[in-house]
């Protein structure tokens, strides 16, 4: 095999380091990602951060919604004790922050727009495609999300915007031609997939009409070879290293 897939880290190289921080997103481009793939809402006060879930409980030393807490708040709390002691510490990073690593990483950003509600989803996708423009990044950032409108929205304010949405349903078996309408009906060339999900000739159909399919989130060595050998353009996974590992071994 001779071809090389974008390496995307799953909320940074969160196999070994907090998810969803930045001790995450700095060893995920020091292992070689050339992408992390991010969790982006808005703190009581508008201030765009990075976090997953919805809720505070999992990730980090404080409780209750996101949503319900202003920056201030967010940004004093410990989201990386629950991971493990050395990591006790590690602060919510907010979407400025990424921003600048970014490009002093040299490293590009998948931008999943998350929120409780369609609209709040759907601002925060536009927000984001806004920003993108702003700091000249069109050309190497995504926009990502599972509410296909709200994309299609950013799209529309944005011109030249990349969106990558997430495969509708998320699990199950798939068929080629849906994900190529589901991409193409919003201006993507990129569909995102469950990688237990993919079959070889989805992947090639797909691709062949010219949607790139990102596996995610393979991150056992042989979760990642069974994907890779399928062809896909993107291997999003938790382990950085580990997706490394099997590229650079296809391509010796």
């Amino acid at each position: 095999m001779t071809y090389r897939p974008l390496i995307i880290a799953h909320r940074g190289h969160s196999l070994l380091a907090p998810e969803q921080t930045m001790a995450a997103y700095r060893t995920a481009a020091e292992l070689g990602a050339d992408m992390i793939e991010v969790d982006v809402r808005r703190s009581r006060d508008g201030v765009f951060l990075l976090m997953h879930d919805e809720a505070l409980d999992r990730t980090t030393s404080g409780t209750g919604p996101v949503a319900d807490l202003t920056w201030a708040e967010l940004s004093a709390l410990d989201a990386g004790g629950w991971f493990g002691p050395e990591f006790a510490g590690e602060r919510v990073p907010c979407l400025d922050e990424l921003f600048d690593f970014a490009e002093e990483a040299d490293v590009s950003l998948c931008l999943e727009a998350k929120g409780e509600t369609p609209r709040e989803q759907r601002f925060v996708a536009s927000a984001i495609a806004r920003e993108l423009a702003r700091r000249g990044r069109l050309d190497r950032d995504v926009v990502a999300s599972f509410d296909h409108e709200a994309l299609a929205e950013a799209g529309r304010v944005t011109p030249g915007l990349k969106l990558a949405p997430d495969r509708l349903p998320e699990r199950g078996p798939s068929q080629a031609e849906t994900l190529i309408t589901q991409a193409r009906r919003i201006g993507a060339e990129i569909i995102q997939h469950h990688h237990a999900d993919l079959t070889p000739d989805v992947v090639r159909a797909t691709q062949e009409a010219g949607v790139a399919i990102w596996a995610w989130p393979a991150t056992s060595a042989e979760s990642i070879e069974r994907v890779h050998a399928m062809g896909v353009v993107g291997l999003m996974g938790d382990d950085v290293a580990a997706i490394v590992k099997v590229v650079d071994r296809s391509l010796a």
